[in-house]
């Protein structure tokens, strides 16, 4: 039996420890979640939103431990883990308004009669989720899937398995029906393993690069309703106001989460002349007063998800500079401290042709 583990990339400690699912081991949970499909889906609408409630109930109960996990699995900082909790408490009562607002039955008069549109469970939902959010953003796929009378498969991030256990087990203590919700845990192969079975649905936040694949490779299953939430190389742009303010507000967008947000700022775009030329030396100069640490430190910026994220980024960063950028604020490794943290780069690329893509990490082009 293969055997998944997580660590801490501030402390390389050890946080779980499971099996690997085997191709056979998905197709099994999916048979499980359509067989529990059957059921679910006849319950009521009350039903399921009383169970959600419960399990909100269950997270709330459970926040000082849950942020700590996300906290050691992911690296980043307490407080941010902490509002990740809460952003999953509050995602319930959020798509039990939706389900009610969007859903149901509705009836209106034609010409011609009446029309009449009803809202139906799809069948068997797989779930990707990642490993910066990895709460938060599957949470938001799960909890609207299941209220609408689905069933769900849940691979979580292989970086991340131990916060995608502690999921289920919260939905387990809330009273929902058992295969209802499947997780099974593993790395691409798994998730590979999970597209290719008998799905109705494929709910997935990554890269972009990932989602055209699955795009391609539904292309002839219009039946499989594919919710594809894909990373970006986002702008931001600043052309007048309070210097101090903007650089305050760029520093916020480009380097919270260590980088690792798909809302992040990646791009800064400013005008020519003094107005410019203050942002910069005003992000310039917050950049190292930003707190660096472990997730117990109370720092603003933790590590990377791992050091081999660290790595890639470090190469992007070099290949960058070969081109012609020029490191305003470099990019950099932390004496003393494991390779997945890094300090926050503010790079020049005036003039230099340089790749559409994302660097997730705390660099600024």
């Amino acid at each position: 039996m293969s055997v998944l583990t997580s660590t801490c990339p501030a402390t390389g400690d050890t946080v779980w420890t499971g099996p690997i699912a085997s191709g056979a081991d998905v197709d099994a949970a999916v048979v499980r979640a359509r067989a529990a499909f059957r059921d679910w889906r006849r319950t009521s609408v009350a039903e399921r939103v009383a169970i959600a409630r419960a399990y909100a109930a269950v997270l709330k109960a459970r926040t000082a431990d849950l942020a700590k996990l996300i906290a050691r699995e992911t690296g980043k900082p307490l407080w941010e883990a902490t509002q990740e909790v809460g952003t999953m408490v509050g995602k319930v009562e959020l798509s039990i308004a939706a389900q009610a607002e969007r859903a149901g039955e509705k009836r209106s008069t034609m010409p011609f009669g009446e029309s009449v549109l009803r809202h139906r469970p799809h069948g068997v939902m797989a779930v990707l989720g990642p490993y910066n959010f990895p709460g938060h953003l599957p949470n938001g796929h799960i909890v609207p899937a299941l209220l609408a009378g689905n069933s769900v498969v849940f691979k979580p991030s292989e970086l991340t398995p131990a916060v995608g256990a502690a999921m289920a087990d919260a939905w387990s203590e809330a009273g929902l029906p058992e295969n209802v919700l499947q997780v099974v845990q593993g790395a691409r192969e798994t998730g590979a393993a999970l597209v290719a079975a008998d799905i109705d649905g494929l709910l997935f936040t990554g890269s972009a690069t990932t989602g055209a694949h699955f795009r391609r490779a539904f292309a002839e299953r219009p039946d499989v309703i594919l919710a594809l939430e894909l990373g970006g190389n986002n702008p931001l742009i600043a052309w007048d106001g309070d210097v101090t303010e903007v650089a305050a507000l760029i520093v916020q967008s480009a380097y919270i989460t260590t980088g690792q947000r798909c809302s992040c700022a990646r791009r800064l775009i400013l005008p020519a002349g003094a107005f410019g030329d203050a942002v910069v030396e005003a992000v310039a100069a917050l950049i190292p007063r930003l707190p660096i640490g472990r997730w117990d430190e109370n720092p603003y910026i933790g590590p990377l998800i791992s050091d081999a994220a660290a790595a890639t980024a470090h190469a992007q960063v070099a290949a960058l500079e070969a081109a012609g950028a020029r490191a305003i604020v470099p990019f950099g490794g932390i004496e003393g401290r494991s390779a997945a943290f890094v300090t926050p780069a503010l790079l020049d690329v005036t003039g230099v042709t340089v790749p559409d893509e994302e660097i997730f990490a705390p660099v600024l082009q």
